[in-house]
């Protein structure tokens, strides 16, 4: 510190002289900008369609609209009915099946049945020769048997058991058609008891809206059909526990397009009651805090007109909302009072010296604005960090965050001033007996005459140093073991293993959130994992080597993650198998042309008439597979030319919502190798070359990665950004860098504290990390620019921490809103935000306190007496005179 005779920026004094002049004008202007935001607020939509957050120039976006262009969307909206009475899911499902083929506006197809009898009169082809040949064997003796025990001349000297004929092991191992059965042309579980309508909606699952209004539209036509006589008396309902009878039929909702709704809207759900609750205990803190109703309205008015003009802002700019700046509003109502807090504070210390109305409100404008523009400045720089993600979420979330940060910061500071000017011209004491006013502390012990400071600042600072350093070393991952997911970690592992990153998407989803639930079910009664991928490829040719590579046993560690690849060519029987089939069962035929089978049993009869259509199987190839199989890989007439082709389903073998195992199996399918292939001519019918599969997974991994390495830069760039400056505030580094050390500090022992409490970073909080970095700003910059007005840190702290902790606990209150989210993925954030703006402040009022008492006590005796103070913070010419 040093002293100066500067005096402040004339266009700060412009400025707040404007406000103190021309009260009126300013309000007039404030309202009319507020009138024509609400008007393009009102205008404000939300874009649900979670693909127009990503950068459309992604290899991964360009191959899921192939995808989407070529069969309609990537995934499936599943529809599951469950009874006890295998009759009765039967008919609900050929009535609904109905319904949702006629429903031309909403159902592009379904896929509930799918005849099996060309899959089951061919798959003696399909079956491993050896197999083939041990079923012979088995069948021929128990046939020989019958036949000989049939005959009404047999005798039996020796009594001896019949053969008895043991097909099921082989009857299992080639019962499905990838996890399809062929027992049954329906989509029936194993236990028939649950049923699966696989329906493709018009859109892609991306587009959220239309996906919730269908389902709704659904819910209703399932209502209207249990009334209907054509339900034949049997009710169904929506239940994801229960178990239907004869009379009634439970149904859920699950699959790609209803859990990325489900996730989607449970965030938009939980923020209508959050925001709610969050403006209610911001509203109450800050009455606490200024203990007055006045101010309180003040500044909540205030606050809700900068947050108007932003959205406003944002129809100009941006156009529209998407499922990340819808809670933009919330935010930014926590985030903004924080200046009308300040100015408040400030302006009633200006009062508490004598100052009139007038003259206070201006000097409180001059002193407190630098801050509140430093802190406005960093704050928007560090929400502008965002901007440079490749998640369109993200980067329209910092810049519009960012903006709307600086348009109520500066509104605060023309709002509460000019209202204020205006109150006071009706009458000079208004101002005062509104809002309060605030006596300068005490400088000195009233009974020994003493400077009033912080006790003993070097022990204070080791101390704290001590006990803020132990907290801190619990985020230092000190082993690389990992720590158990299956059981709560102790607390010798948490602190070995530090802040840990939670890849599973599991745990940020509502607890037992119903679709999911339900998508476990089927995972488990079908033994099918979830919506599978997709390999785009141009010719027959391609896709056979596609389905060769992923099939082929050398692979199988290569593609662990793989569970099942289904394919065109999963129903063409391999060449050369075929060929060794069926000359056995030629010969088997011709061994069987003297057999009668009215001399079987009975019960054999009914099935001889399919087995002797077995034996009749020919070897084909791909062109032979009937249409009804073959257009599930096929593009759909409508497909655009260039995405004509075929597609490759490859189906997880792991937890997708593990994101680690996620990235796994993304990883492995996104870089598939064909070789080259070429016809008997030696003309190269498809080339070498990688392919990629499209569909969810693979956006999701994306995503997460965009995520991660963003949350790593955007901390770096935001620190760096904060550094700056402060340096350029203060222009002196131990300054700066004493500024920072609530910011630094406290968020180093709020992950200490997330360590110890074992709390994770994930996908969602994470994104905290650059906001608190942005608004912890604030705390060392509202004390420090106080203290270098020429106030001991005991003066400072008791003048400005008042609004420096309510300013605080304000922004504290909105996070603490989340908790009571069901969506858990909001929880942590506000879990996370909590912690971290505790610990600032905790910091603020012990570490920093200390340093400033210690850089105090290093000031010349004829500094502390006399008044110190930055460039930007002398007093104006008339509060000379006056003082004078």
């Amino acid at each position: 510190m040093s002293d100066s005779t500067h005096k402040p920026p004339r266009l700060a004094l412009a400025y707040a002289s404007l406000l103190v002049r021309r009260p009126g004008l300013v309000l007039l202007a404030l309202l009319a900008l507020f009138g024509v935001s609400l008007w393009g607020t009102t205008k404000l939509t939300i874009n649900s369609n979670q693909l127009d957050l990503i950068s459309q120039e992604l290899p991964e976006v360009k191959e899921v609209k192939r995808v989407i262009d070529m069969v309609g969307g990537s995934g499936y909206l599943m529809l599951a009915l469950r009874a006890d009475s295998e009759p009765t899911l039967k008919k609900v499902a050929d009535d609904i099946a109905a319904k949702l083929l006629a429903d031309k506006e909403h159902v592009r197809f379904i896929t509930y049945k799918v005849p099996v009898e060309f899959v089951q009169q061919n798959m003696a082809l399909f079956i491993k020769t050896e197999d083939l040949l041990e079923g012979k064997t088995r069948i021929m003796a128990w046939l020989k048997d019958q036949l000989r025990r049939n005959n009404p001349f047999f005798i039996e000297i020796q009594k001896t058991e019949p053969v008895k004929l043991e097909l099921t092991d082989l009857i299992n191992k080639y019962s499905s058609v990838g996890k399809k059965s062929i027992r049954d042309d329906y989509y029936i579980s194993q236990d028939r008891k649950m049923m699966l309508i696989l329906i493709k909606p018009m859109w892609d699952s991306n587009q959220l809206g239309k996906t919730k209004d269908f389902v709704e539209h659904l819910r209703k036509e399932l209502a209207a059909y249990s009334k209907s006589e054509q339900s034949g008396g049997v009710e169904v309902v929506e239940d994801y526990e229960k178990m239907g009878n004869d009379k009634l039929v439970a149904y859920g909702f699950t699959g790609s397009y209803k859990t990325a709704v489900d996730d989607s809207y449970a965030i938009e759900e939980s923020l209508q009651p959050v925001s709610l609750l969050a403006f209610a205990a911001i509203f109450f803190i800050t009455i606490l805090a200024f203990r007055k109703w006045v101010p309180t309205i003040i500044v909540s008015i205030g606050t809700v007109i900068g947050t108007v003009v932003t959205m406003g802002f944002t129809y100009v700019t941006v156009g529209e909302l998407n499922m990340i700046t819808s809670i933009l509003g919330g935010l930014l109502l926590g985030f903004g009072i924080d200046y009308g807090i300040h100015f408040i504070f400030r302006t009633r210390l200006e009062l508490g010296q004598g100052k009139p109305y007038d003259q206070a409100i201006q000097d409180a404008v001059v002193n407190a604005g630098r801050p509140a523009l430093v802190s406005a400045v960093v704050t928007s720089g560090s929400f502008f960090v965002l901007m440079i993600s490749e998640f369109r979420g993200f980067s329209q979330f910092g810049f519009l965050a960012g903006c709307g940060t600086f348009i109520i910061g500066v509104l605060l500071f023309a709002w509460s001033p000019a209202l204020l000017a205006l109150l006071g011209r009706i009458n000079p004491e208004l101002p005062k007996k509104l809002i309060g006013e605030m006596k300068p502390p005490a400088t000195q012990n009233v009974n020994t005459g003493k400077e009033l400071r912080i006790p003993r600042p070097g022990l204070m600072l080791a101390v704290s140093t001590v006990i803020v350093g132990f907290m801190c070393a619990f985020a230092i991952p000190w082993s690389d073991v990992d720590v158990p997911t299956d059981r709560p970690a102790t607390l010798a592992e948490r602190i070995k293993a530090g802040i840990r990153f939670n890849y599973n998407s599991r745990a940020l989803i509502p607890e037992g959130q119903p679709s999911v639930k339900l998508q476990d079910e089927i995972t488990e009664r079908f033994d099918i994992s979830s919506d599978p991928i997709a390999v785009y490829t141009k010719t027959l040719e391609e896709a056979k080597a596609v389905y060769d590579e992923l099939t082929d046993p050398k692979n199988k560690e290569k593609y662990s993650a793989i569970d099942q690849v289904v394919s065109i060519y999963t129903f063409v029987p391999p060449a050369e198998t075929a060929t060794a089939n069926a000359k056995i069962l030629a010969d088997w035929k011709e061994e069987l042309k003297d057999i009668d089978v009215a001399a079987l049993p009975p019960e054999a009869q009914d099935k001889a008439a399919l087995f002797m259509k077995m034996l009749e199987a020919k070897p084909f190839d791909v062109h032979g597979v009937p249409d009804i199989y073959a257009s599930q890989f096929r593009h759909l007439p409508e497909t655009k030319p260039e995405n004509h082709g075929f597609l490759t389903f490859i189906y997880p073998a792991v937890d997708l919502w593990d994101g680690k195992k996620m990235l796994t199996f993304v990883d492995q399918t996104s870089r598939i190798p064909t070789p080259e292939v070429k016809d008997a001519t030696g003309k190269v019918l498809s080339p070498a070359m990688e392919r990629r599969a499209a569909g969810a997974a693979p956006l999701f991994a994306r995503l997460a990665r965009i995520v991660l390495s963003d949350g790593q830069l955007t901390v770096l760039l935001v620190t760096l950004w904060i550094l700056v400056m402060h340096y350029l505030d203060f222009r002196n580094v131990k300054l700066a860098l004493a500024s920072v050390i609530p910011l630094t500090v406290g968020l180093a022992m709020m992950l200490g504290i997330m360590t110890l409490s074992d709390l994770h970073l994930n996908f969602m909080n994470i994104i905290i990390l650059p906001i608190l970095l942005g608004f912890g700003v604030s705390h060392g910059l509202y004390l420090l620019h106080r203290f270098l007005e020429g106030t001991s840190p005991v003066v400072a702290l008791r003048s400005v921490g008042a609004a420096v902790a309510s300013s605080t606990l304000t922004t504290a209150a909105g996070f603490a809103a989340l908790l009571v989210a069901s969506h858990n993925g909001l929880k942590s954030m506000g879990i996370m935000a909590c912690i971290g703006l505790i610990t600032t402040l905790v910091v603020s009022f012990t570490v920093l306190a200390a340093v400033m008492q210690v850089m105090w006590d290093r000031l010349p005796s004829k500094l502390k007496s006399g008044v110190v103070h930055t460039p930007a913070q002398q007093p104006s010419d008339k509060s000379k005179s006056e003082a004078a």
